[in-house]
């Protein structure tokens, strides 16, 4: 954790959460910015020039919707090797405004600078809810739910790195290389939740990181967690992987972990949102119904 300003007059909300939080004339703005390293976030023998470009905005973009709020403006900063393809370099580009056009963004500028392997730093603005949410407001008593499916995304990874093909796996991949913001759900959230985290890391991972926030225990059933139709149709029998696991410890999934008041149960539900568990007192993350223990997720100094 790198250390920062507290929140002041300017800076509303700081370090901490997937977004900081700041008032400009008035108005409250997000700000976020993510790394996208080469070897660490993607590799090229499977990615795409375009999908590439397409994740490295959607990583700040769940970073918005998980702050409840709207995408605006982003400076890219991009680490290039002089053996570095201008056709690959042009896909990139591609992919990444394709995905701003979608989510309307305005692609401001940036920066380039010569580096040993491929990088890119994207900084995103957005517009702040009326109610700020984050990863510290969850209380005892409150329901985890989340947002989507899971396991798809670590299922079309693992499907790329062993070269398996047919059946699910087309899916899989597609849930790794393509993955969507939860904009939508993100601002439906905001005034709901009590707290609210994307799942980039993991689902277990990001439980952890809202159990600290929030000074509580997350309770979750692992029998309970939606799973990707993909992860569940390649899972035993191409993966051999328990298909519980491969939803709790799916990165760059990027669906939205919620707790949500025991009172709003019935409207999370409505929304297509899925129960996971309870936010309990005390500490950390438990998970019942695996046979092995419990997921963590992806570590970045692991």
């Amino acid at each position: 954790m790198v250390s920062g300003q507290k929140a002041g007059p300017v800076l509303v909300k700081g370090i901490g959460d997937d977004c900081a939080t700041i008032i400009s004339r008035s108005k409250r703005q997000l700000l976020t910015v993510d790394a996208f390293v080469e070897g660490v976030h993607f590799n090229r023998r499977w990615t795409s020039a375009r999908d590439a470009g397409w994740k490295a905005l959607v990583a700040n973009l769940s970073d918005i919707a998980a702050a409840g709020g709207r995408p605006r403006v982003a400076l890219i900063s991009l680490e290039l090797p002089p053996s570095m393809e201008i056709s690959w370099l042009k896909g990139f580009y591609s992919g990444l405004l394709a995905c701003a056009r979608r989510y309307g963004v305005a692609v401001a500028g940036g920066n380039i600078s010569r580096s040993t392997h491929f990088a890119s730093h994207i900084t995103l603005t957005g517009d702040a809810p009326k109610s700020i949410v984050g990863r510290s407001g969850a209380r005892s008593g409150d329901v985890l739910a989340v947002t989507g499916s899971l396991g798809g995304s670590l299922a079309g990874l693992m499907c790329l790195k062993k070269g398996i093909k047919g059946g699910a796996v087309s899916s899989a991949i597609a849930r790794h290389n393509r993955p969507v913001p939860r904009l939508k759900d993100g601002r439906m959230l905001a005034g709901v939740a009590h707290a609210l985290i994307d799942i980039s890391d993991g689902l277990v991972h990001e439980a952890g990181l809202l159990a600290d926030a929030s000074g509580v225990r997350m309770v979750m059933d692992a029998g309970m967690f939606p799973v990707h139709p993909a992860a569940k149709a390649l899972a035993k029998t191409r993966l051999r992987i328990c298909q519980e696991e491969l939803a709790g410890t799916s990165g760059e999934e990027y669906e939205l972990l919620a707790a949500v008041p025991r009172n709003k149960t019935a409207w999370a539900l409505k929304r297509g949102m899925k129960v996971v568990g309870l936010v309990a007192k005390g500490k950390g993350v438990l998970v019942t119904g695996l046979r092995k223990k419990s997921p963590t997720g992806f570590n970045h100094f692991r």
